[in-house]
């Protein structure tokens, strides 16, 4: 027979018994005194109250436990942060999303904001162009600023195309694989791929396509139970593509990779670095559709041309990646007594219902019901700090 939740209270007449669900133990009133001598003892009722003997001493209280239990079973015997199992009670943690940066360094991000090379031969070579006032230069220290502030809420990963000298080439890995606190990680790495001149140490092309496809790839692998995102931050349109060289369009297969990366989990929001012409515009906007976050209004990816910018639209990721997200599991106790299904959720204390239509309540995120996610109303409050502690009781299960 399964476990079955119960309340239980425990009145004893010497001592308490501690545990799952006891309550202070209590004593029953000893028996009526006896009117005659020679009578029989007074014996405890299985009330607990012993009744007098006829002509003899005063009967003695029954020392029997008396058990009382509430049968109305799991559906309604729910615990509360004040009175559960043992006082069992969990404060959810957050759980913090992941965020894989998918970092442009083609060679165009060392023209200027203008989209003006800067180099007088017109070449593409590592370390020439605008240096101080390149795209690269003027954008990469917002995204270690914001990185660096919001690295205790966001784990963040960094991965550069083009990621090796071959221009349409790239790699399933990540610069800096995702992890918590990697702030100082992705400023090495940034710093590591930018020339002495304050530019970047570039490969050409802009493989868009390939750079998707080995985002997700590189996502299936990070196993965690946070939801991942892909903040893809590029200056223009793809190249590299298949039936053409290191400059041939590739916007079409580019789109179509970043759906596919939405389709397997991962939502791609766009960034586009000081972009000019309709047809970035388009291309870009086609893609930030496709990924699943685009920004309202026209253009609908996130155009930046500054750090400011960058920063802004950084910050507004975060907030579109941030959730009532929460790691319940594993339960506190390991022989049984208590369940990852008999939990109650409260919000600063007041009741949070279980939601399986996602509209306003919780409702566990998969299968091993480690994670739960808070939706709708209450899920706003959460957001907006009106509510500010969400906790979990476990149910006693008597075993």
């Amino acid at each position: 027979m399964p476990p079955i939740a119960r309340h239980l209270m425990i009145m004893l007449a010497v001592a308490s018994l501690g545990g799952c669900g006891f309550k202070m133990a209590m004593s029953s009133p000893p028996g009526a005194g006896g009117t005659h001598a020679g009578g029989a003892g007074g014996t405890g009722g299985a009330a607990g109250g012993g009744t007098g003997g006829t002509g003899g001493s005063a009967g003695t209280g029954g020392t029997r436990p008396i058990i009382t239990v509430d049968a109305a079973g799991d559906a309604t015997s729910n615990s509360s942060p004040d009175a559960n199992c043992g006082a069992k009670t969990k404060m959810a943690s957050k759980v913090p999303p992941d965020v894989l940066i998918l970092l442009d360094r083609s060679g165009s991000m060392n023209d200027d904001i203008n989209s003006q090379m800067c180099r007088p031969d017109g070449g593409m070579a590592a370390g020439t162009g605008c240096g101080p006032d390149s795209k690269w230069a003027k954008i990469t220290p917002a995204i270690t600023q914001v990185v660096q502030e919001t690295q205790a809420d966001v784990n963040w990963g960094l991965k550069f195309f083009p990621d090796n000298s071959t221009s349409c080439s790239v790699s399933s890995t990540a610069a800096v694989p995702i992890a918590p606190n990697n702030g100082g990680a992705i400023a090495a790495a940034i710093m590591a791929a930018t020339s002495t001149n304050g530019g970047v140490m570039s490969y050409n092309g802009t493989p868009t396509r390939a750079a998707a496809g080995g985002a997700a790839t590189y996502l299936s692998t990070v196993v965690d139970t946070s939801k991942k995102y892909i903040l893809l931050a590029t200056d223009g349109l793809p190249t590299c593509a298949a039936s053409g060289g290191t400059m041939a369009d590739d916007s079409m297969a580019a789109t179509t990779a970043i759906a596919d990366a939405r389709a397997a989990g991962f939502p791609t929001f766009v960034v586009g670095i000081a972009t000019s012409g309709a047809g970035p515009d388009m291309t870009l906007s086609n893609m930030a559709n496709a990924g699943g976050l685009p920004r309202m209004g026209t253009p609908t990816y996130y155009p930046v041309m500054s750090a400011a910018d960058l920063a802004a639209a950084i910050r507004t990721l975060i907030g579109a990646a941030a959730s009532c997200t929460f790691q319940i599991g594993p339960p506190p106790t390991s022989d049984g007594s208590t369940s990852l299904d008999k939990i109650d959720v409260f919000g600063d204390g007041t009741p949070i219902l279980r939601d399986m239509t996602h509209t306003n309540g919780y409702d566990y995120t998969d299968a091993s019901m480690m994670t739960i996610q808070v939706y709708g109303p209450t899920c706003d409050k959460i957001m907006s700090g009106e509510t500010q502690d969400v906790a979990v009781t476990f149910r006693c299960l008597v075993i």
